[in-house]
């Protein structure tokens, strides 16, 4: 029982001392683009740049998606408002930060 008890606290004490790993960040959301491009990301949804709807490959801190005849875009988290995205294999990477307010047009 003795050995029980020890092994119950002894594993309490390894999850309080975890990182916040259920409070992490996510990709979902909003991301707009330097040169004022968006694409919204819902699990694994996506609206496009181009406002193009369609499924994409998603991870919580993750996703890529392929237009048919297109290249393969790829998306990864960096922080709680900055994402990289690569827009072509071999492409430079884009910072992209989460949209604040979505402009008047």
């Amino acid at each position: 029982m003795r050995g029980l008890v020890f092994a119950v606290a002894a594993f309490c004490i390894v999850l309080i001392g975890l990182p916040g790993t259920g409070r992490a960040d996510a990709i979902d959301g909003r991301w707009c683009s330097p040169d004022n491009r968006d694409l919204v990301i819902r699990g694994p949804d996506i609206v496009t740049p181009e406002g193009v709807a369609m499924k994409g490959d998603y991870d919580r801190h993750g996703f890529r998606y392929q237009k048919p005849g297109g290249p393969l875009v790829e998306m990864i988290l960096q922080g709680e408002t900055t994402m990289n995205l690569r827009p072509a294999p071999g492409q430079p990477i884009e910072t992209w930060k989460r949209c604040t307010a979505k402009p008047v047009s």
